[in-house]
C-alpha cells in the first residue's frame, strides 16, 4: 500500500496543522543538514522547532523556526521541551542529523489521512545507514506483539495527534530506552494508530542505541531495570533478529 503525489499544489493550511522537532548538543554539521531538507517543509507553510541544549546556533540558521537554547538533561528531557512547545494539531520527530526525505505533498496526504480517520499517530518508514549501505527500516514488518521481544516501530517517522498524546511524556529516568517505553504505553493505551507505508526520514548511523556492542550492551542495561532479568534477556536474543527481519 502507497500514497500517490497529491496533483494539486500544497495545501498551506494543512502544513500549518503540523511540526517538526529537532533536538541537538553540540553538532552543527547534522543540524544544519537537518535544517535545510525541512525548506521546503516550512516554505510551505510547517513550524519547525530546535531544541538546542549546546552551543548557540543562532548564527547558522534564519528565522524561519523555532529555536529554544537552554541547558537540557539529555535527549528525552529535549523532546519533552519540544513537544511542549507545540501549538500544532500534528507533530513528529526528526533528530538533528537525519533528513526529510519525501515529498511535502505526500506528508499532506499523511495528514490529510490521519484527519479523516481521525488517527492519533500514524507508523510510516524510514532508511537507515547500515555499514557502507542504505537500508529500510519498515513498519510493515512490525507488529505490537513484537513489544513482548523488545523490539519497537521505527519511531523517527511517527506523526502524532498532539491532544491525543499530550498526557504522555518521555521517561528522563530511562536515559536510552525512554522512546520504547513511550511507544510501548501509546500502544497499551486506547488511542487509535494505523500504517502510512511511507519513507519519510533518512537516519544518520551513530545513534545511541545503534553504535556497536558498547551501546548493545548498555540498551540491556536499562532493559534490565525496566523489564527485569528474565525479560532482558529475551530482549537481547530477540531484538538484534527483527530488527534484521525489518531491513529485508
Amino acid at each position: 500500500m502507497s500514497f500517490v503525489a497529491l496533483s494539486h499544489p500544497i495545501n498551506q493550511l494543512m502544513l500549518h496543522s503540523l511540526s517538526i522537532i529537532t533536538i541537538t548538543y553540540n553538532n552543527p554539521e547534522e543540524i544544519i543538514s537537518t535544517y535545510k531538507s525541512l525548506k521546503e517543509f516550512r516554505n510551505a507553510g510547517g513550524t519547525h522547532i530546535i531544541i538546542n541544549g549546546g552551543e548557540t546556533i543562532k548564527e547558522l540558521i534564519d528565522n524561519d523556526c523555532v529555536l529554544l537554547e537552554e541547558p537540557d538533561k539529555g535527549i528525552y528531557d529535549a523532546l519533552n521541551k519540544g513537544i511542549n512547545q507545540v501549538n500544532t494539531t500534528f507533530f513528529m520527530l526528526i533528530h538533528s542529523g537525519d533528513i526529510l526525505v519525501e515529498r511535502t505533498e505526500n506528508l499532506e496526504a499523511l495528514l490529510n489521512k490521519m484527519s479523516k480517520e481521525e488517527v492519533d499517530f500514524l507508523l510510516n518508514d524510514c532508511s537507515i545507514e547500515f555499514g557502507d549501505k542504505k537500508r529500510m527500516m519498515k513498519s510493515s514488518k512490525w507488529k505490537p506483539w513484537m513489544f513482548m521481544l523488545g523490539a519497537q516501530p521505527p519511531h523517527p517517522p511517527i506523526l502524532y495527534r498532539t491532544r491525543a498524546v499530550s498526557s504522555f511524556q518521555y521517561d528522563v529516568n530511562h536515559p536510552i530506552i525512554a522512546d520504547f517505553k513511550y511507544l510501548e504505553d501509546l500502544f497499551q493505551s486506547d488511542l487509535k494508530w494505523t500504517k502510512g507505508y511511507m519513507m519519510l526520514i533518512h537516519m544518520s548511523a551513530g545513534g545511541v542505541t545503534s553504535s556497536g556492542l558498547k551501546s548493545f550492551l548498555y540498551v540491556n542495561k536499562q532493559f534490565l531495570k525496566l523489564k527485569g532479568p528474565f525479560k532482558t534477556t529475551l530482549f537481547a536474543i530477540a531484538r538484534p533478529f527483527i530488527k534484521v527481519y525489518q531491513m529485508l
